[in-house]
């Protein structure tokens, strides 16, 4: 049986049936203790408990059947950092995951450019999501994962074309996966709901296929695509691993949520130069503009960025609906312009500092890179301390797994909310 696995969440009023259907912290580096082999079983009953979740059917014995293949991974685990528990180590717990897409029974196309459609989501047999794909002649399952480029193309072009014209580079074609879809009629939809939606789900449609490395999503558009990438990267910063633009000019985009997402402009005008000076101002130091950049130098840097899946620091300018979550940051929609939100964690103290305005609460995603949770985890919410021992979460996991909020590069094992009181200096504790 083939699995359709829920989508990555996109959210809005045209996609939340999207979701109802639905790279380290410098001192704990990811280190995969487990070989394939040993996690097989453990990546089988994931594979059975999600069909066992959309099928509605056994779902308690798929879950006790995971719970099994944990507890039989203690041994092999006991001598390691994580000391028996495959909750303990999330690059462990991500391979598995990755895993349980069975990637190597697909037989997908290769080798030439494919026109391609997919249903699921919102996207319907009557009108599914249309896109093309390339992928490498030589791709196996077993030789990978492979980065993936999602490619937004100009107003102009057709998907196949695009992958055909902009993308011929031979060391690109050799080493990615290549995914153009067909964006919204209407230009002024590309950065609306209609077209993050393609662009999301599309991300779904490849990852279900192909053998994609999570850590290794690029973000790209030409012409019109260059302000939609962008568009869209901020309000999914966690989701990527890096924006690429290339002959057209940046549109209006804060760079205040690329902290930790990286850009590569080819070319561009006047707001690609105004973004790339933001992104200095915040001291971010991630933006390379590279007026005369071709395919290979943008493949020379897609081989040197990598998604930092749980960064020390993380700053969030929230919206409505989206951005909401960056990395193990989430907070409430925001329909206030001044809101504001910055997290640091600091794992050698155990002790995470927030900071922020215009919201009243926050959540918190944990794993062990980030802290150890053995411990107890200190949260300081503008200057309020919290001490809590957090468990890891079995129940946590498979429902993350079920919703789509996790993928294999990003997996944590409990969250926790927390009141964030009002600064002095906000407008409602002025003393009026």
């Amino acid at each position: 049986m083939t699995i359709q696995r829920l989508p990555l969440l996109v959210g809005s009023a045209v996609l939340l049936s999207v979701v109802s259907v639905a790279s380290m912290v410098g001192s704990a580096p990811q280190d995969q203790h487990l070989k394939d082999s040993d996690l097989k079983k453990l990546a089988q009953s994931l594979t059975d408990y999600i069909e066992a979740r959309i099928e509605e059917k056994k779902v308690s014995e798929a879950t006790s059947d995971v719970a099994t293949a944990m507890e039989k991974l203690q041994r092999k685990l006991a001598k390691t950092p994580a000391q028996g528990d495959i909750l303990a180590s999330p690059a462990d717990l991500g391979r598995a995951i990755w895993l349980s897409y069975d990637y190597g029974r697909k037989r997908p196309t290769r080798g030439k450019v494919a026109d391609k459609e997919f249903v699921g989501s919102v996207f319907t047999k009557d009108a599914p999501l249309e896109y093309a794909v390339w992928a490498p002649a030589k791709y196996s399952a077993s030789s990978g994962p492979y980065p993936l480029v999602i490619t937004i193309p100009d107003e102009d072009e057709r998907p196949a074309d695009h992958l055909r014209d902009r993308w011929t580079e031979g060391a690109v074609q050799d080493g990615a996966i290549l995914a153009c879809p067909v964006m919204p009629e209407n230009a002024g939809d590309w950065a609306g709901r209609d077209g993050i939606g393609r662009v999301i789900v599309l991300m779904r449609a490849v990852y279900e296929e192909y053998g994609v490395d999570f850590d290794r999503i690029y973000l790209s558009g030409r012409g019109l695509g260059v302000p939609t990438a962008l568009g869209i990267a901020e309000k999914f910063p966690d989701r990527f691993a890096g924006v690429i633009g290339r002959s057209g000019d940046a549109g209006d985009v804060s760079p205040q949520n690329f902290q930790n997402l990286p850009t590569f402009f080819a070319g561009g005008g006047a707001l690609v130069t105004k973004f790339e000076g933001e992104i200095a101002r915040l001291g971010y130091s991630n933006c390379t503009v590279q007026a005369d950049a071709l395919t290979a130098d943008i493949w020379n840097w897609i081989e040197a960025t990598q998604r930092d899946s749980y960064p020390s620091q993380v700053t969030l300018i929230p919206g409505s609906p989206f951005p909401k979550r960056a990395y193990w940051l989430e907070v409430p929609p925001s329909d206030g312009t001044s809101s504001r939100i910055h997290a640091q964690v600091d794992r050698k103290t155990n002790t995470v500092t927030v900071e922020g305005s215009g919201m009243t609460e926050f959540t918190l995603h944990f794993n062990d890179l980030l802290v150890d949770m053995n411990q107890p985890i200190i949260v300081i919410a503008n200057g309020q301390r919290h001490e809590d021992l957090i468990p890891r979460s079995r129940p946590i996991v498979l429902a993350s797994m079920f919703s789509g909020a996790c993928d294999p590069g990003r997996v944590f094992v409990n969250a926790k909310s927390y009141h964030l009181p009002h600064l002095g200096s906000d407008s409602e504790d002025g003393g009026d």
